[in-house]
């Protein structure tokens, strides 16, 4: 009986040693250094015992090294992830590891301004060489410069995007919501009198929601504008109205200012007149 144990002892002692050999990694510390674009160094650390190793790049095998412990890998894509490992040929195991090379577009950082009729955006980001632009999620255009100006409508919200993009296709984004003011604008007549009047077409851009264009009348003078008179003209939604409109009666001989207003309602352009 006494026999027979020390026999298992001894067998169960000489499967402990050679485990070891068979867990052992022929290669630790497996690392990138030196990344760029297309290219970095692979390292790992040899264990004893391992002098021989072979290389895989994303589970496809690349190359075999004796005695060294690092390795040129050239010929990639920008921003692009892969895999290597590094395994032994002598029964050991193996270290692994991943990297991004360079060359990832960065998210633009987007800045802007606007007007009742337009979005005016600049931008930031690296490694891009062409951006798409978009506005409330349908595409406008594709830019290489960094600003573009986008057409809107008066006191609407708008959802841009701006997506960058590198020489490889690889992407990166940032949205903004930017409002538009209400139209405004002022136009002046000069040496009238008597009755005056305001005349032009006026659009609602709004296909909703009826609107109002305020017509508001200013005498200009050395010390300031002086109000003389208003008006409105009301426009259904998605309409164009035109016509004259009376703003005020009995002025003096003088310069006369007016200023138009709206939430949604444009015009490209009024005649100021008497009658």
């Amino acid at each position: 009986m006494r026999t027979r144990i020390s026999k298992f002892l001894h067998c169960f002692s000489l499967i402990l040693a050679i485990i070891p050999v068979f867990t052992a990694h022929a290669a630790t510390n497996a690392n990138a250094t030196n990344v760029t674009t297309d290219s970095l160094t692979l390292n790992w650390t040899l264990q004893s015992g391992e002098s021989f190793v072979q290389i895989y790049k994303d589970g496809v095998y690349l190359d075999s090294r004796a005695g060294l412990n690092s390795y040129n890998v050239t010929g990639l894509s920008p921003c692009t992830t892969y895999s290597f490992n590094v395994v032994g040929t002598s029964g050991y195991g193996s270290s692994s590891t991943s990297v991004t090379t360079l060359g990832c577009p960065t998210a633009p950082v987007i800045s802007y301004t606007t007007t009742y009729s337009s979005i005016s955006l600049s931008w930031t980001s690296s490694n891009a060489v062409s951006y798409d632009i978009y506005k409330d999620g349908s595409f406008v255009a594709n830019t290489s410069s960094t600003s573009y100006t986008l057409g809107a409508s008066p006191s609407r919200s708008y959802e841009v995007k701006v997506v960058a993009k590198n020489a490889t296709g690889q992407t990166a984004q940032s949205s903004v919501w930017a409002s538009t003011p209400g139209y405004s604008a002022s136009w002046t007549a000069y040496n009238l009198s008597g009755n005056i009047r305001v005349g032009g077409a006026f659009t609602n851009t709004n296909t909703t929601y009826s609107t109002s264009m305020y017509i508001t009348l200013y005498r200009v003078t050395g010390s300031g504008d002086v109000y003389v008179g208003s008006t409105s003209v009301y426009i259904p939604a998605g309409q164009t109205v035109g016509g004259w409109y009376p703003v005020a009666t009995g002025q003096p001989l003088g310069d006369y200012k007016a200023v138009l207003t709206s939430p949604y309602a444009i015009t490209s352009g009024i005649s100021i007149g008497t009658y």
